[in-house]
């Protein structure tokens, strides 16, 4: 799916169909935050989808070490590409690197049918 087929409906967007990411696979998108447009992740951790903003609560910057590429290379982990920090897909937690003990700001997802809708949030941050 291209950013120019999601589509808003309400308060949320669609960001991708269920059958478009393996394991280990991941997609960015944007979404709106009040009134800013913020780059998130959705990912595809064993068989369950989870998304975050793609910034490292470290320093601010975007995870992604290769354009769209956010897992590790035996896909256990979420990494940061600028410092190492290594992040559990399930909760977004830091759990080695200058954040450790910190989290990615998790995105809420809603799943109907084949289709993934992340929340989009009123607030400006």
């Amino acid at each position: 799916m291209t950013a120019a087929k999601e589509k808003k409906i309400g308060k949320r967007k669609l960001v991708g169909q269920v059958g478009e990411l393996a394991h280990g696979a991941s997609k960015k998108f944007i979404i709106r935050s009040g009134d800013r447009d913020l780059e998130a992740l959705l990912v595809n951790y064993e068989g369950t989808f989870f998304a975050y903003r793609n910034r490292c609560p470290h320093v601010g910057i975007t995870l992604d070490w290769v354009d769209n590429q956010f897992f590790s290379v035996d896909g256990r982990y979420l990494m940061c590409a600028n410092h190492g920090a290594v992040f559990e897909p399930k909760t977004g937690d830091c759990i080695w690197g200058p954040c450790a003990g910190l989290a990615l700001q998790s995105v809420s997802l809603e799943i109907e049918g084949e289709k993934i809708f992340a929340e989009c949030s009123d607030a400006g941050d």
